[in-house]
């Protein structure tokens, strides 16, 4: 799905307007529209504390809705952007007080089965597309699979993630370049593995 899809059958323009007026409705339409990229997005980078992050970026958005101006792309890339610097406050937080944390596998129970309907089927869902993104960049430096993040989950071309990142645009490029390469003679050396 192009990532403007889900936002023009709401259209946009007028939800962002009703939404920096504080209507619950529209705000909870651009929640809705938005977060999932933005978990994965930051699943991928801190599994642990996506959902506290993502939840910070909310607030940021609240807090500057009001003030933003621009198109649906613009107001993606906002979004993004105030991930990434919640994601950098995090990482800073974290080297000054390192913590060792148990792992979330180990502190997950066994899954009940139940109809299809059921939350925790929708929970195994969500982490089979978790599982996936996380395959993909293991072994990808931290700035390549940031770049693959944003252009796969955000959607974002070359220049807006060069903007997120603050880099340029030609050294996006190559840093895709290089991730793509190394994915793909990962999987053609786990293909012959086979």
């Amino acid at each position: 799905m192009p990532p403007t899809e889900t936002t023009r059958a709401l259209d946009f323009p007028a939800l962002l307007t009703l939404a920096g007026q504080g209507e619950q409705r529209a705000l909870t339409e651009i929640y809705r529209a938005y977060n999932p990229r933005l978990l994965r997005y930051l699943r991928a980078q801190e599994p642990g504390m996506a959902e506290d992050l993502a939840a910070e970026v909310w607030l940021a958005v609240a807090r500057g809705l009001s003030r933003f101006s621009g198109d649906e792309a613009g107001f993606r890339g906002w979004i993004f952007t105030i991930a990434r610097h919640r994601l950098i406050e995090h990482r800073r937080k974290v080297a000054r007080h390192r913590t060792e944390l148990m792992p979330h596998d180990r502190l997950d129970g066994p899954v009940e089965r139940g109809l299809g309907g059921d939350p925790a089927w929708l929970v195994i869902e969500q982490l089979g597309v978790q599982e996936t993104i996380e395959m993909l960049v293991a072994g990808l430096a931290p700035d390549q699979a940031e770049a693959v993040l944003l252009r796969v989950l955000g959607g974002f071309d070359v220049t807006e993630v060069a903007r997120i990142m603050g880099k340029s645009p030609g050294s996006v490029r190559v840093l895709c370049h290089r991730a793509l390469k190394r994915l793909a003679a990962r999987m053609s050396q786990e293909a012959l593995a086979e």
